[in-house]
């Protein structure tokens, strides 16, 4: 697998933390530390278009195409709800504090959002946000989500280095994993198999074995420093993981086996690469370069 530079998407003025799916096919989002989250076209990277500006660095994003909705998380902890056809904020919400790492969807039209405070915040879904709790996990930061394919579980990667598993309608906490030194920072369900993926200030990947009292299986040092994202293509055959290496991988989602590095020699980014999205066949990154690129 040799991997290439398709496009490359320049004119944040701070570093790229997160991507989403744009409201249109072949479109995408980025949110950055200048505050700006921007619209691109795959097909035309010379053309971004400012979509809002937070006045402050974004650190998470959430698109709802069907409600024309995106919620932006930001450095203060704010969450931001965005009319996506008049591109205006119409709801600002601060239930949270030092940062908002993560934003995810879950079943009964429900919105959780990972505090950098500890906490866990829980929204219901319709033409306004309504906050339903806050739920404090922990002392330190919540770096990352993922949800069950069944939709009943939620993991967490936490900043006191475990992996929590809560039940998706209580948020009762049924397994507490001790994951990475130093920190948990991302989670992925695996889409074809019963395993969890976690990646850490460790630089490891480890898997879980979900039915099998979350066992881990595997303990792979997959990058020299911490990784911060990890996403299957929709195919579920890739695995992609992005690291403050300055470096995103490729491994082979049935063994894990590494395909490709995607880093500075070949084009990628100069500094940390915050951020990963598949869109189609494409894999998009973002760093602390400034700079979004998509691979083939």
């Amino acid at each position: 697998m040799k991997p290439q530079v398709r496009a490359r998407f320049t004119g944040h003025k701070g570093p790229v933390y997160a991507l989403v799916q744009g409201p249109r096919p072949g479109t995408f989002l980025s949110g950055s530390g200048d505050g700006h989250v921007v619209l691109w076209d795959l097909q035309r990277p010379d053309h971004g278009e400012l979509l809002v500006n937070v006045g402050q660095p974004v650190f998470s994003l959430h698109i709802n195409t069907a409600a024309e909705r995106l919620y932006i998380g930001a450095d203060s902890g704010s969450l931001h709800v965005i009319d996506l056809r008049d591109r205006k904020e119409i709801q600002l919400l601060q239930h949270q504090h030092k940062g908002l790492y993560a934003i995810q969807q879950l079943p009964h039209d429900r919105l959780v959002c990972a505090g950098g405070d500890g906490t866990l915040a829980v929204y219901q879904l319709g033409d306004r946000l309504m906050h339903l709790r806050t739920i404090p996990l922990i002392e330190g930061k919540l770096r990352g989500f993922a949800v069950h394919g069944s939709g009943t579980l939620l993991a967490v990667a936490c900043g006191d280095g475990t992996v929590r598993v809560l039940d998706t309608e209580h948020f009762n906490e049924r397994q507490t994993l001790q994951a990475h030194e130093g920190g948990a920072l991302s989670v992925a369900f695996h889409p074809t198999k019963p395993v969890l993926v976690s990646g850490g200030k460790d630089g490891h990947l480890r898997l879980w074995h979900a039915e099998d009292d979350w066992r881990e299986v595997v303990a792979l040092p997959a990058h020299k420093s911490s990784i911060y994202r990890i996403a299957f293509n929709a195919e579920g055959t890739i695995c992609a993981t992005a690291s403050r290496d300055k470096s995103a991988k490729c491994w082979a989602a049935d063994t894990f086996a590494p395909l490709a590095r995607l880093d500075r020699p070949v084009g990628g980014h100069s500094h940390s690469v915050n951020a990963l999205l598949w869109s189609g066949e494409a894999l998009i990154t973002g760093g602390d370069d400034r700079t979004v690129l998509a691979w083939s």
